[in-house]
């Protein structure tokens, strides 16, 4: 995940990625990627809260609490943050936003927020007046519709959904496919019922693409 967001930083921000960081028992070189890896705690040290500013680019592990937990260690040791969003994010006005935030190529209708530490990633649509929650995640081509309020620590899987002016409650865990009509439970896991499987038969393998003619 660090990798990929620094990519983003690197050729579509005007940030200057300098390090990477992480807890020393997970380092095992002084550099990563070309760049110095520095035990987050000599952080404050090398690269002090006055000079530096930084981006929590973990992903959605223990349902996005590892995020919330080291986002919330470097606030505590006086770091800003910084934010990347898309030049091909689209939205009418700018984005209203928290700190520590990711949007990637999304579209975002009128009056929509993210709180902070939040990653958003490609072809999501976010509706009019939704309101997303601090420590969440969104993969791939979700859509939440309009006037929708989600709760912190949330997380969409690809291509899930939710209908209009409904709550997601803390914690829920949206699986991918899934389509949301009503409002959750704090800690929910929805998950998309599994698909029906046929065992095709030989010489049926193209019946999707060459549909049969009809016989007169």
């Amino acid at each position: 995940m660090g990798d990929l967001i620094a990519e983003h930083f690197i050729y579509q921000s005007e940030w200057d990625v300098v390090a990477y960081t992480a807890d020393a028992d997970h380092i095992e070189a002084d550099t990563h990627n070309g760049f110095p890896l520095v035990p987050f705690e000599d952080i404050e040290t090398k690269y002090p809260p006055a000079n530096a500013a930084m981006f929590v680019a973990l992903s959605y592990g223990k349902a996005n609490a590892n995020r919330r937990s080291a986002f919330l260690r470097a606030k505590a040791a006086g770091y800003a943050f910084a934010n990347f969003i898309s030049p091909h994010a689209r939205s009418l006005k700018p984005i209203v936003h928290g700190e520590n935030v990711f949007i990637n190529e999304s579209t975002f209708q009128p009056n929509a927020a993210v709180g902070s530490n939040v990653i958003i990633w490609s072809n999501n649509v976010i509706g009019h007046d939704a309101i997303i929650g601090d420590h969440c995640f969104i993969s791939s081509g979700a859509v939440i519709s309009g006037g929708v309020r989600v709760g912190e620590s949330c997380f969409f899987g690809v291509n899930s959904s939710c209908r209009e002016n409904i709550e997601i409650a803390e914690g829920s865990v949206i699986g991918a496919g899934a389509a949301v009509l009503r409002n959750t439970k704090p800690h929910q896991l929805l998950i998309a019922p599994e698909p029906k499987t046929l065992q095709l038969k030989p010489g049926q393998e193209d019946f999707l693409v060459r549909p049969t003619r009809p016989t007169n």
